[in-house]
């Protein structure tokens, strides 16, 4: 006789993977006190900084208003409110979060993107991804999603930052027996290779702002950014127009662009 699968153990609930993923983020994710103003205000994560460097790159490429970009993760809509330049969407999956945004004018939406990003090929001229990637399982998947909904100009950029988290300091304490971060919803821990890497395989072009550690207080020493940077930002441009199949083992060989101050 055929094995015959008990179909009726299965569950008929297709929203149950979005929810649990809003719980475990509701737990587990370290928010100050004030939830909604912790929303909408800079913290420790360099927004200003990082808004600038977005800002001069959107504009050096002949960004304006007629552009449209997409901020994945928006929460409250901070980086949105302090790149401008174009016309910025958000989406995100925290609805206390978006609540903020719309009470700052964002056009928002709820989305489950730590798996794919739900929007039709080649949709924007900018994507922004800022303290996003290490939350998610499988940041090369999110990366070609990306890269397959922005537009195929050589204007079109990726702009993001991530922690890096194999340091010099951060290697130390592994040697020590502690954990790599201690923020529980980091769940990929990038070190600066594999995130060049990754962005150079979409990407024709990237420049990059160490935004802390050793190498940011030393500039002319020009040390490694894979062990003496602890967070960086990245502006990706000119989405390769044939990709292959992302191999992590691989090393993309093409000249590095120089690290923008």
């Amino acid at each position: 006789m055929e094995p015959i699968f008990p179909n009726e153990l299965l569950l008929d609930d297709p929203g149950r993977g979005r929810r649990l993923i809003q719980e475990f983020y509701e737990q587990y994710h370290e928010r100050k006190r004030g939830r909604e103003s912790g929303y909408s205000r800079c913290g420790k994560q360099h927004e200003k900084v990082k808004a600038a460097f977005f800002r001069t790159h959107l504009q050096s490429r002949g960004h304006g208003e007629e552009n449209i970009g997409v901020d994945v993760g928006c929460r409250g809509g901070v980086m949105i409110k302090l790149v401008r330049v174009l016309r910025w969407i958000g989406v995100d999956l925290d609805q206390p979060a978006l609540e903020v945004a719309r009470q700052a004018q964002i056009a928002c939406a709820e989305m489950d993107f730590t798996a794919a990003i739900s929007f039709h090929d080649q949709s924007f001229d900018a994507v922004m991804m800022t303290e996003v990637l290490e939350h998610l399982p499988y940041p090369s998947i999110i990366v070609r999603e990306v890269h397959r909904i922005l537009k195929k100009e050589p204007a079109s950029c990726y702009l993001g930052s991530v922690p890096l988290d194999y340091h010099l300091h951060r290697r130390w304490k592994v040697l020590r027996g502690k954990r790599l971060s201690g923020e529980q919803t980091h769940v990929h821990h990038f070190s600066f290779n594999e995130l060049d890497r990754l962005l150079r395989f979409y990407f024709e072009t990237v420049y990059y702002l160490p935004l802390s550690g050793t190498a940011t207080r030393y500039p002319r020493l020009k040390l490694s950014p894979n062990l003496f940077v602890r967070d960086i930002a990245w502006a990706a441009f000119a989405p390769r127009a044939d990709v292959g199949r992302w191999d992590p083992g691989r090393v993309w060989r093409c000249k590095p662009a120089a690290t923008t101050a």
